[in-house]
């Protein structure tokens, strides 16, 4: 799943929450989106998704950290308390790249619709209001008419957190967090956010495995090849 939907935790905003980028464009054009059933990517999505409250909880973590270095207020909650903060870390903020998407033919468009639509849903059932803002950038002109096709999708509340960009909009991004968040290769300072090549074929999902997990492993069925590749993770 890592190896074929490539997306980074990079840093905090200026509001603490967790940042990730996701090279969504590559992830498009590949045709990944068929190398598992709707059933399967659910599956994998809700665990990528409980990952998530592992950065929220570090990043309420260093909040608490810091405010045991404060006076306490009056009357107020002990320093060091999950409410000494005045505030939870309970979302996050998605940036996602399209760069590639023009790459993308329109059978691999149709495919990855409904795989998008079915991920939203599972968030929304499950995970309402995980994301505070959603900053799509790199966008080109051909990818209005599928994101016109999924937001009718959506719930209004979360298609209104969502901004199209046509670049990088360094400016927007600097407004919701620090230059060292923010990767390089983007306008930042973050040199430590590591970007790998999309893997796009079967093929190389199988070596990844084998690479990691013995020869054995790699001569088995493509389900328990995924499902060792989910399950190591």
């Amino acid at each position: 799943y890592q190896a074929l939907r490539v997306r980074r935790w990079v840093g905090l905003s200026h509001a603490h929450l967790p940042v990730m980028f996701e090279r969504l464009g590559e992830f498009i054009a590949s045709g990944n989106a068929s190398a598992f059933s709707l059933e399967q990517w659910v599956r994998y999505y809700s665990w990528d998704l409980e990952t998530h409250f592992e950065q929220m909880r570090s990043a309420c973590l260093e909040l608490c950290s810091q405010a045991e270095g404060s006076p306490p207020e009056k009357e107020g909650p002990p320093a060091g308390s999950s409410t000494a903060t005045a505030r939870a870390v309970s979302s996050y903020i998605f940036c996602a790249d399209l760069q590639g998407f023009h790459r993308a033919s329109f059978s691999t468009i149709r495919a990855v619709v409904p795989l998008i639509i079915g991920l939203a849903k599972e968030v929304e059932q499950h995970y309402p209001e995980i994301a505070a803002s959603i900053v799509l950038f790199n966008v080109p002109g051909l990818f209005s008419t599928a994101y016109g096709l999924v937001q009718r999708f959506l719930d209004p509340i979360t298609a209104a957190k969502i901004e199209v960009h046509k670049g990088v909009p360094i400016a927007r991004l600097l407004e919701l967090m620090p230059l060292e968040t923010i990767p390089v290769e983007y306008g930042g300072s973050n040199t430590a956010a590591a970007f790998p090549t999309t893997s796009s074929s079967e093929a190389n999902l199988s070596a990844l495995c084998s690479e990691e997990h013995g020869k054995d492993l790699a001569d088995g069925d493509s389900g328990e090849i995924h499902d060792s590749l989910h399950s190591s993770d």
